[in-house]
Parts: structure tokens; sequence; C-alpha cells
């Protein structure tokens, strides 16, 4: 069984449209794929997560790929912290089979983290 997201790049630019493609191989064929993409926190305190995208559809085989062009948020923004950070990603997931599939990405102008530590000297 193969999910699979493709992308050139995933240090990506807020506001940016992205084109991606989901790769799919099973067995028999799902009963649905969903792709969507969000953030979420980790650290001390309460952890949050948003989706800004989202869309499903059902494959007609057991094989195959669905293109996309996304136009991303302009943020939150992708930061790392001592407190707090916050991630973005891609999640595909396919039912009957089930199989999930991660494809993390970084939001931010920097093509990198905002690291937090830094910006307090």
């Amino acid at each position: 069984m193969t999910l699979r997201i493709q992308l050139e790049k995933s240090d990506c630019h807020p506001g940016q449209t992205l084109d991606l493609s989901v790769h799919w191989e099973f067995e028999s064929i799902p009963s649905e794929i969903t792709l969507d993409l969000g953030w979420h926190t980790t650290g001390k305190g309460t952890e949050d997560e948003g989706t800004v995208y989202v869309e499903s559809w059902t494959p007609d085989s057991k094989h195959g790929d669905k293109g996309f062009r996304i136009q991303l948020p302009r943020g939150p923004i992708s930061v790392r912290g001592n407190l707090i950070s916050i991630d973005w990603q891609f999640k595909c997931h396919s039912k009957k089979p089930n199989e999930t599939y991660l494809k993390p990405i970084v939001l931010s102008h920097m093509d990198a983290p905002v690291l937090l530590t830094s910006l307090i000297k």
C-alpha cells in the first residue's frame, strides 16, 4: 500500500500558490481519500490547531494521482521556541484501506521557522 504527497519543496512562503499531487496505490479501491493542510502548536500550555484546507474525493481505481493548486495562508508562520512551536503539515488519509501520510512544511518568509530564542537578545 502506498499513499504519498509530492511537492517540489517544503519551505513555503505565506500567500504562495503551491502545486502538489497525491499518489495512491492500493490492493483495492479506497472508499475515500482526504487531503488537508493545517497547523498545530506544541510546547507548554494548551495545544491548539487549525485546518485551512480540506478536499475529499472518491477514487475510481486502485492507483492514481490527483493534482492540486493551493494558495497558502498568510499565517500563522512556522516558529520554534522554548515555550511554543507552530508547525504546518499536509495530511492525506484514505478510508478502506486506512492509510495516513504526513508531509511537514515550513510557512515562513525566511525558508525556515522563525527561532523565537534568536529574537530575544
